[in-house]
């Protein structure tokens, strides 16, 4: 007879006696020796309008944007004075627009510099992360994605506490923002949590999170541009609680944006989709 191995066995033991009522608690991410980890980060609208006014005349039509990230993040042993470091390689960092005014179509493609790039990160004690890069690039054309890097290692999403089913907690959504909307930096955000449910296998057990967020207010420009909007979204984060992996991440919603300047404006509405996926891997790139 085959015997299971002894984590799928404990595992199926504590999806069997885990009592109904029973809470969790998140914690630290728990990788394997030479893992590491892969974000895949997809965003669109499809179906989006805008409407823009110049010198009183006004035009209309269909906006889609499409944002595709693909990061591996490796997280090395801390140095002796406990100065957290690793790497990230971004093998894609890439955004389309296309839009469509009075039947005239732009398209507009770009690629980051960071695309195809490998550098390392480290984190002292009592500072905040940083990156080593080669110099290759200047960072004035990279400050938004080292900027959106940063966000994503601080992001501090869970309760250090006991959570049960029902629970709701607020978080930090900053990180999903700057992937949807960058022109709204200073506006006011909130974001929820809430346990919906917690689900038992013979493999693993998950947390099935729904998520909502909420954020309106503008920015001002020293051009004297004014850029108001409000993001509404909402969806479901699955956490695998053997691994404290967010496995998925799943969010629906619309960002409306209005952009004033001087002898034009314009209005934006997009429905967003946006979806994130993680996995252990190990990077054959790495030195």
């Amino acid at each position: 007879m085959q015997h299971l191995p002894l984590t799928v066995t404990t595992l199926a033991l504590a999806a069997l006696l885990t009592p109904a009522g029973a809470g969790i608690t998140f914690g630290p991410l728990r990788a394997k020796p030479g893992e590491s980890v892969r974000l895949v980060t997809h965003s669109e609208t499809q179906g989006g309008t805008i409407e823009k006014t110049v010198e009183g005349k006004t035009s209309r039509g269909t906006i889609d944007v499409t944002r595709d990230r693909e990061l591996i993040w490796t997280f090395r042993q801390p140095a002796e004075d406990g100065t957290m470091r690793g790497m990230v390689r971004v093998p894609k960092l890439t955004a389309a627009t296309k839009t469509v005014i009075n039947r005239k179509a732009d398209n507009f493609a770009e690629s980051s510099p960071l695309t195809g790039k490998m550098f390392s990160m480290t984190k002292p004690p009592k500072g905040e992360w940083s990156f080593q890069l080669d110099g290759s690039v200047p960072l004035t054309q990279i400050k938004t994605e080292i900027d959106e890097m940063k966000v994503y290692l601080k992001r501090d999403w869970y309760p250090s506490h006991e959570v049960k089913l029902g629970d709701s907690w607020e978080f930090d959504p900053t990180w999903i923002k700057m992937i949807i909307e960058r022109n709204l930096d200073k506006a006011q955000t909130i974001g929820t949590m809430s346990l919906r449910q917690i689900r038992n296998s013979t493999t693993n057990q998950t947390a099935v999170i729904d998520i909502a967020i909420h954020s309106s207010g503008g920015d001002f420009h020293t051009d004297g541009t004014e850029v108001v909007g409000t993001v509404e979204l909402s969806g479901q984060v699955v956490v695998n609680l053997a691994t404290m992996l967010d496995e998925s991440l799943t969010l629906k919603g619309t960002v409306t944006t209005t952009t004033d300047r001087v002898v034009e404006s314009s209005k934006m509405t997009l429905p967003i989709s946006l979806v994130a996926t993680k996995s252990f891997v190990r990077d054959t790139a790495l030195p």
